[in-house]
């Protein structure tokens, strides 16, 4: 028998068979490649220095859980994204609900589409159009993202998301490159009358070690008679020291610029130019009990050029934030027992009186659930 006449009908009649069933496989629906996630948290926090906290954290710099002695609905977050892990495109869309859906992060509670993008690859380039998060600062809206449940002053003073167009490079030597153009800073989305523009660094060529540098201005508030801009440098640095011990750290410098000589014109060119800098360490433990952490979290924000509406002078305000927060996963459900401490000697931290001291502060211990699925 001639073994290649043998051989090439077997290989016919198996491409038969496998048309065949190919012809009779269904056809891949759009819904088959979307994946439907999210999560829902809520919360109740007790204040532990009196009831002027219920003021304090709605104005002092709490972004999230700005509710005290009371259950509340921290947020929630419905996505929608591709499944195809394949594809070179995907897209996003996350529908934002409760406290967090407001874009500074303080306010009444309702509902905003939180990110919506699309991505695309080139080669060594990744494309992403629409609304996305910013690429300054390390803590998320989500909390299930974060080590800790409330979010911390630093993250109080940086943008949340930008609406634009986002190019992210990936170079030799384990860097990657990214530029962005959009909308303006999102605190001050309604005022913003030009473009803003980001640029990051991202470094990962040690082991165990990933650093980041970034940059993002965006002018707003523009008159006839100047334009003020709000520029942000953001520095981190993520260690995994052990597989079951962690630590970052973030350098925040912002700044504000007005150009508007009439404001002030002693200054010349330059009438408005608080710089607010920012520190924050946090330490993430994973303990020998399975699901169970510990996350301490130390932080800095100094703002010299605030308004005392008590005497209507520019202070030098400084706010200082400890927490500890205990995280345990049980299946899709996290548990998180938080203790936080915030000192200032912001007017907002002692009733508005003009004269405040460092030692004024605000003690909460929250409990706090978060389901995601």
């Amino acid at each position: 028998m001639n073994v290649r006449k043998l051989s090439l009908s077997v290989l016919g009649l198996a491409g038969l068979v496998a048309g065949a069933a190919h012809a009779d496989a269904p056809a891949t629906k759009w819904y088959d490649k979307v994946t439907l996630g999210g999560y829902v948290d809520a919360y109740y926090q007790q204040a532990l220095t009196g009831d002027t906290v219920t003021v304090n954290n709605t104005t002092g710099g709490r972004a999230y859980d700005a509710t005290v002695n009371a259950f509340n609905l921290g947020g929630g977050e419905l996505t929608l994204s591709t499944a195809d892990a394949a594809s070179k495109t995907s897209y996003y869309v996350d529908l934002l609900i409760g406290q967090l859906a407001n874009n500074t992060g303080l306010g009444t509670a309702g509902t905003m589409i939180g990110q919506a993008f699309m991505t695309d690859t080139f080669g060594n380039a990744k494309f992403t159009i629409g609304k996305f998060g910013t690429i300054i600062g390390t803590e998320v809206t989500n909390p299930l993202s974060n080590d800790n449940f409330s979010r911390g002053f630093v993250y109080q003073q940086e943008p949340v998301y930008s609406v634009g167009l986002k190019v992210d490079y990936t170079l030799p030597a384990s860097l990657v490159l990214t530029g962005l153009i959009d909308n303006g800073n999102s605190i001050d989305q309604a005022t913003n009358e030009g473009k803003g523009y980001g640029l990051e660094l991202a470094w990962s060529g040690l082991k165990n070690l990933t650093t980041s540098v970034s940059y993002y201005g965006a002018p707003f508030n523009k008159s006839a008679a100047g334009i003020r801009y709000q520029d942000f440098a953001n520095v981190l640095i993520a260690y995994q020291a052990m597989d079951t011990l962690s630590f970052n750290a973030e350098y925040l410098y912002d700044t504000n610029i007005d150009t508007n000589t009439n404001t002030d014109p002693t200054k010349g060119a330059v009438a408005f130019s608080p710089k607010t800098q920012g520190v924050a360490l946090y330490a993430n433990w994973n303990t020998p009990m399975a699901g169970l952490s510990l996350s301490p979290r130390v932080e800095q924000v100094a703002n010299p050029d605030k308004i005392n509406p008590g005497t209507g002078n520019a202070v030098s305000y400084v706010y200082d934030s400890y927490t500890l927060t205990l995280k345990y996963a049980d299946g899709p459900l996290t548990h998180y027992l938080e203790f936080r401490t915030d000192a200032s000697n912001d007017f907002v931290f002692s009733d508005n009186k003009p004269t405040p001291t460092l030692s004024q502060s605000r003690m909460t211990l929250t409990y706090a659930a978060a389901y995601g699925f």
